[in-house]
């Protein structure tokens, strides 16, 4: 049986994608910075291991001393969950790196996957094609709070393809924007402020019967990333020995009024309505290029934004991973 380690596997990306390799046939083990999980990997034959800082080598103490066929490293601070101080950001992506490449060295492990952020080609953005995954690299220049993370999420990915070079690695690196998922938790943090993640917010007014306002120009469209298409994408890269950078967009490019749509489908009651808003600002219209992905790693998404909605409502009834993330708020209970 192969074997797989995923880093950050108490965050979404992590979590996922370790039940995903388990699904398919791997031996798992899940380690997380969390001290425990609460008993969820184990439900799942898979091990937990806590109370790891990636950034610390002697965290590197507490894992299995043998080979993996596959790393797979979701660890490392995010904006979302984070204030402007840069340290955390150095010292988790970059250190971390650092730290995961030199344990892979000790045990002869070749495969890791990571991810990046698409601030790493801000400046194509405003480009009307969709953004080539071999796109020339950067980062923010305009001092937000992605700047320094893009940073950072760039130098990793630098320093795993000299690894590539000097040591024989053969990094993944994933490009997405956000991946959407159930999680109990629908916060994020912008500059340090606390804040609902604009999509659960709709999702939270539909169940209670609020109705949306959509805003801006209503046919800009979006990447509709879902969580089990990232894990999907996980899996297929463990199972190849491709390197590179691979944008991972979604099913197709979605109009946020489709977004909306999918959204109102899904969860909407009978009081729930659509309000256009055309006075307020415009949503950004950014696209990634899918072919290198499917034409080399052999991946396309599978999930329409229809079906994910309609999946994530089953896990916002079921909260599957409530014994790790905990219970749902008490405004996300479905009123059925």
């Amino acid at each position: 049986m192969k074997k797989a380690i995923v880093f950050g596997a108490t965050g979404q990306l992590g979590c996922y994608s370790a039940l995903a390799l388990k699904d398919n046939g791997y031996d798992v083990v899940a380690v997380g910075r969390r001290k425990s999980d609460g008993g969820f990997f184990a439900t799942k034959g898979i091990q937990f291991i806590g109370n790891f800082e990636i950034s610390a080598p002697s965290s590197f103490d507490l894992l299995p001393k043998s080979f993996f066929d596959v790393v797979v490293n979701m660890a490392g601070t995010m904006p979302a969950h984070a204030d402007r101080n840069m340290m955390p950001y150095v010292q988790s992506i970059v250190v971390g790196t650092v730290n995961l490449c030199n344990w892979m060295k000790l045990y002869g492990t070749k495969r890791i996957v990571f991810n990046t952020t698409p601030s790493d080609v801000a400046e194509h953005w405003n480009d009307v094609e969709p953004i080539d995954d071999d796109a020339s690299r950067s980062f923010p220049k305009n001092g937000n709070d992605h700047a320094v993370y893009a940073i950072c999420k760039r130098a990793a990915t630098d320093i795993l393809e000299h690894m590539q070079i000097a040591e024989g690695l053969e990094p993944c690196v994933f490009r997405h924007f956000m991946v959407y998922g159930w999680h109990p938790d629908a916060y994020y943090y912008l500059d340090g402020e606390k804040r609902m993640l604009p999509w659960r917010y709709m999702i939270r007014r539909c169940i209670n019967g609020q109705g949306i306002d959509v805003y801006g120009d209503a046919s800009r469209l979006k990447e509709l990333l879902y969580i089990k298409d990232f894990a999907a994408a996980i899996v297929r890269a463990a199972e190849t020995n491709c390197c590179g950078i691979f944008n991972l967009p979604g099913y197709k490019p979605y109009s946020l009024d489709e977004m909306v749509g999918g959204i109102m489908n899904a969860f909407a009651t009978k009081d729930c309505v659509k309000r256009y808003r055309p006075d307020m600002p415009d949503t950004p219209q950014i696209l990634l290029s899918g072919t290198k992905s499917e034409k080399i790693l052999g991946w396309k998404p599978q999930w329409t934004w229809e079906a994910a909605c309609m999946d994530i409502k089953e896990e916002c009834k079921s909260n599957p991973i409530e014994l790790m993330w905990g219970p749902i708020e008490e405004e996300d209970h479905l009123k059925e």
